[in-house]
């Protein structure tokens, strides 16, 4: 009798086993696909209109990893990749982020490779657009971001073309932007 008993006290522990399993995995995609929808976030990045030299918004959804750093790296990384709406690019050719950092009170250090500077076009209006893409998309999608730093090369950087200056954090301009 202790033999039946305990084999069907096994057999009920081995189903609840089962049922558990299947109702912590069941758990597991409802959670994964929720803070999957709730991770992505819609985000405007700023190029310049093909047809006036002004920014204009691109609308993107992406993922927000719930990290403002490694979301603002994310932007800029978007930023150096370009427009996929037959925008113009803003980032020269060939620039690369050499580093992010996001300080404690709002202002965000990007480091660019010496690409930035080298392969600028020039002209005033052009670092104009190029340098606020980058504080607008910054600034504009992430809260945590109040003012842009940028460095070249991982130094300051009196102007970037020779037109702004760069000694001071920069804050959004939508002036620039139809």
């Amino acid at each position: 009798m202790n033999v039946i008993h305990s084999r069907i006290t096994a057999r009920r522990w081995a189903g609840w086993l089962v049922i558990a399993a299947l109702v912590v995995n069941a758990a597991i995609m409802v959670s994964d696909s929720v803070a999957g929808e709730a991770d992505k976030q819609e985000v405007h990045l700023y190029f310049t209109d093909a047809k006036r030299p002004f920014l204009v918004a691109e609308t993107r959804v992406m993922v927000n990893p719930g990290d403002p750093t490694a979301f603002s790296r994310q932007l800029i990384v978007e930023l150096i990749k370009g427009s996929v709406r037959g925008n113009l690019a803003t980032i020269p050719k060939g620039t690369q982020l050499r580093s992010f950092f996001l300080l404690e009170d709002g202002m965000a250090v990007v480091d660019f490779s010496t690409h930035f500077r080298e392969n600028h076009p020039g002209s005033c209006r052009l670092e104009q657009l190029t340098l606020f893409s980058i504080v607008n998309s910054l600034i504009l999608n992430v809260p945590e971001v109040d003012r842009v730093k940028i460095l070249i090369d991982g130094a300051e950087a009196q102007t970037l073309a020779g037109h702004l200056p760069l000694e001071f954090p920069l804050t959004a301009d939508m002036l620039l932007t139809r």
